[in-house]
């Protein structure tokens, strides 16, 4: 069944409940950490314009979060970087770059190892705080795997483009014109899909294998 269809279920919406402080969590600390890491490598205007914050109004954007409900994958405003005030700048912008996408990485873990904890140490079974971790766990690996892709404006088009010569500035600067409406286009096809659900259902095979227990 397709994503519409799943619409007219109750449990659809129900899970669309659980996963809205996942949501909310996961966009503001992947934000946070660009605007953290920015700022310990010289540049302070995320930090001047009040976005070294983990309040999530500072950070939601509309569509990238109605995506992230209904979708599982999405983004937030951009956190504003002047990249001149690095003190090295190919290794800070790859810092900066990645530092959102390591942390909702570092959150899954900790989320998935909290609720092995709940449940198998404590014995909490059934109760929503296990249906919430649960998205969180996979809200912030889906969120981390779509910004790795290399299309702008996503956190792995900074990353490569930190590598290109100048003779690539015709291409780069094609891509940051359109790269939005390729990201959409991929989407739309499904090819940008697959990709981010294997990947998302490898980390928590690989989560399960750790832990010896596997969510479902």
């Amino acid at each position: 069944m397709g994503i519409f269809s799943q619409w007219s279920n109750p449990n659809y919406w129900l899970g669309v409940l659980y996963s809205l402080p996942a949501i909310l969590l996961a966009l503001s600390v992947h934000e946070w950490a660009h605007a953290f890491a920015a700022y310990k490598c010289g540049d302070p205007t995320a930090r001047n314009l009040g976005r070294l914050t983990l309040d999530p109004t500072k950070h939601l954007d509309l569509w990238g979060t109605l995506c992230l409900i209904f979708f599982r994958f999405g983004w937030a405003k951009p956190v504003p970087i002047n990249s001149r005030n690095f003190k090295h700048y190919k290794r800070d912008n790859i810092l900066v770059s990645l530092s959102g996408i390591i942390t909702n990485f570092i959150l899954s873990f900790v989320a998935y190892a909290i609720i092995v904890l709940l449940y198998k140490v404590i014995g909490l079974q059934n109760a929503i705080v296990l249906q919430i971790l649960y998205y969180v766990v996979l809200i912030n690996i889906t969120l981390g795997v779509f910004n790795l892709i290399p299309i702008p404006p996503l956190d792995g088009f900074q990353v490569l483009s930190t590598f290109l010569s100048k003779k690539a500035y015709p291409v780069i600067s094609a891509l940051n014109r359109y790269g939005f409406i390729i990201v959409i286009i991929l989407l739309i096809t499904g090819v940008l899909s697959g990709i981010l659900y294997g990947f998302t259902d490898w980390l928590m095979n690989v989560y399960g294998s750790i832990f010896g227990f596997y969510l479902t």
